[in-house]
């Protein structure tokens, strides 16, 4: 276990200037990563505005900039340290943060970057107060908080979707995965706390929450007094918002009782993403999943004939070690079996740290890519007849801002996104029937 929690200074400073008390403390937060990433950084912004720090619109000049960063894969790792390289170079001045789970796996590199402050994980609850007094080195720690501090976000400015994180950490140890190691333990919002973030969210005006964590089904185990993911939902059917929709849910969490509830839900979107990671039951072994493929075509099937409309999405992984011709071919069968809306597919990355990193057999890069693509391909063609399946039937949609003079795009509670020919100024905040009318430039487009 590490524990850093004495902030080592680097060497040398990376820039000459005055303290942040003697300047306008002028600040931008660059986010790399999830979702989770996108709502801790807009409560680090409410923060330090509630500090007396002011928020930089678009890429003005700063005294001091946060970058929260992402380490799930080699790529994410590559950006975070050139995200912070370039923020060093076009604010050289600038007192620069680097925070996130980037900054959690590999603080020494993030400081070698070009940071002043590392601040790990389990220190943006006071990463505000750490900015404040211009803190400097590396905080790093393995000791999370038992309990997940509340993170205030009022609203996201201008958007009727918002964001609401119950839940951080992940005690599930796949093999191939970096996060537990990144983010802690599951830690749950207490319930207290998950309705009040939900009354400010509606009383900011949003129309859709999206409930969002690391391992959002294990919400409530946690607890003093344990509660269920079931029980989340119903705070979410009580909170007086039109629509709640969660982000991502385990195969082994999706219940018959928790597809029964959005199914009779009026407020729970018709929209479950999945990760699957495999159509092998032999690669799910080598992953460390607790589920087969049997148990997922079965949850799958009972929410498709559940809930009316669903939109259903899966996690992929492909290339990940001893993933033979046969084993992606077992992939691409469930997958064709199944009727789902889109994909999100992720070549496997070796992650130093991880079991599967030193395992034998691993997969060529061009072999990853290569699969990579087929499946991008076949959710291309899924993703475009489920809209086409849209057309001509009439949805409730909520505005979610403007594309280019003219266009408006909307999301519909089934994830459908719709554009309509907007020329008025302003939008409509409630949901409002729009009917789809065909598909242009891979967007489908309706009329109000």
């Amino acid at each position: 276990m590490r524990s850093f929690t004495k902030a080592r200074r680097s060497s040398a400073p990376h820039g000459l200037r005055a303290p942040l008390s003697n300047l306008k403390k002028r600040f931008l937060i660059k986010t790399l990563g999830c979702k989770v990433n996108q709502y801790e950084s807009s409560a680090l912004g409410e923060a330090l505005e509630g500090r007396g720090f002011e928020v930089v619109p678009g890429e003005g000049e700063a005294e001091v900039v946060v970058v929260n960063t992402c380490t799930v894969t080699h790529r994410s790792e590559r950006d975070a340290r050139q995200m912070i390289r370039r923020v060093r170079r076009e604010h050289p001045g600038a007192y620069v943060v680097a925070t996130g789970c980037y900054a959690q796996i590999s603080g020494d590199k993030a400081l070698e970057a070009g940071a002043d402050l590392v601040a790990g994980t389990a220190w943006k609850a006071k990463l505000a107060d750490l900015v404040a007094k211009e803190q400097r080195g590396v905080l790093v720690t393995d000791d999370f908080s038992p309990l997940l501090a509340p993170e205030i976000v009022t609203g996201l400015r201008g958007r009727t979707r918002g964001f609401l994180k119950v839940q951080d950490g992940c005690e599930a140890f796949c093999n191939y995965c970096i996060i537990p190691h990144a983010r802690g333990p599951s830690r749950s919002l207490p319930p207290e706390e998950v309705r009040a973030g939900l009354a400010r969210m509606l009383e900011a005006g949003h129309r859709e929450v999206v409930l969002t964590g690391i391992h959002i089904g294990r919400w409530g185990r946690d607890l003093p007094n344990p509660l269920g993911f079931t029980d989340l939902l119903s705070i979410a059917e009580e909170s007086g918002l039109p629509r709640v929709r969660i982000s991502s849910l385990e195969p082994l969490e999706t219940t018959e009782e928790v597809v029964d509830m959005v199914a009779a839900s009026k407020v729970l979107c018709p929209h479950l993403h999945i990760p699957l990671q495999s159509g092998s039951d032999e690669i799910l072994k080598g992953m460390g999943r607790p589920y087969g493929v049997s148990q997922f075509r079965d949850r799958v099937e009972y929410a498709l004939a559940r809930i009316p409309g669903l939109c259903l999405g899966f996690d992929i992984i492909t290339g990940f070690p001893g993933e033979r011709p046969m084993h992606f071919e077992e992939t691409l069968a469930l997958l064709h079996s199944l009727d789902f809306a889109y994909l999100h597919v992720f070549p496997y990355s070796r992650r130093k740290g991880t079991p599967a990193a030193n395992m034998p057999a691993q997969v060529p890069d061009a072999v990853k890519r290569e699969r990579a693509a087929v499946l991008r391909k076949l959710s291309a063609d899924r993703n475009m007849a489920f809209h086409e399946a849209r057309i001509g039937k009439t949805i409730p949609a909520l505005a979610e801002g403007r594309v280019t003079d003219g266009a408006l795009r909307l999301r519909a509670r089934d994830y459908t996104e719709v554009y309509v020919n907007w020329e008025v100024d302003g939008a409509p905040v409630d949901e409002v029937p729009v009917t789809p009318t065909h598909i242009e430039g891979h967007k489908l487009w309706a009329k109000l």
